[in-house]
């Protein structure tokens, strides 16, 4: 592993620790045992380290929905499967959906991303709604506007559920992700067929 990557592994590790606001570059260099010199060189500062990160989360969960998209068949199980797997990916990445709205803030380039991200989510979703129609999971009768506010709930849940793990259960690791897998894949509930409810209700 080069100096970069195991610079992006530390901080990684200290921010999901301890949080954006107390975390230096010298906290970084010390505890990889190299000079901030060495480590400016390669990041200028925090905040760039910060938008690598970010846009590595965003890469990672691009190829998620990219994959289920690329389906032709579309089933609960790979709802399921995609949830938890992209729970365990925002887990990976926890300080920044802790620190959504204020790095954000800090860093505008990621605020501009995000608001191009959803754009392009909303498309990418919409697509595999329909999929999920074609295959007899979703119901038919779903207007446009109620799968858009669908989208719209899929991207406040997901971005907010470590705020709420945090305030409230505290929970750790697998327990989380596996406790707000339950809850995420619950939210598909309303828009099954019956057959697909049946099917769902047997999973449990």
């Amino acid at each position: 592993m080069d100096t970069k990557e195991r610079i992006l592994k530390t901080a990684l590790e200290l921010y999901n620790s301890q949080g954006v606001n107390t975390i230096t570059s010298r906290h970084i260099a010390a505890k990889m045992g190299i000079s901030p010199g060495n480590l400016h060189y390669h990041f200028k500062h925090t905040d760039e380290i910060i938008k690598t990160l970010y846009d590595r989360l965003s890469a990672d969960f691009d190829r998620i929905v990219a994959s289920v998209e690329a389906l032709e068949e579309v089933d609960l199980h790979m709802i399921r499967s995609s949830v938890t797997t992209s729970l365990e990916l925002g887990y990976k990445y926890r300080f920044i959906f802790l620190h959504f709205v204020e790095i954000g803030l800090r860093i505008p380039a990621v605020k501009k991303d995000y608001a191009a991200l959803t754009q392009r989510r909303e498309k990418e979703f919409l697509s595999v709604f329909e999929k999920l129609k074609a295959n007899g999971v979703f119901r038919a009768d779903l207007p446009e506007e109620v799968l858009k506010a669908f989208v719209t709930q899929i991207f406040i849940v997901g971005d907010f559920w470590l705020s709420n793990n945090e305030l409230t259960l505290k929970l750790k690791g697998s327990k989380a992700i596996a406790h707000y897998s339950d809850i995420f894949s619950s939210m598909f509930y309303p828009y099954l067929t019956p057959a697909a409810m049946q099917l769902a209700k047997g999973n449990q």
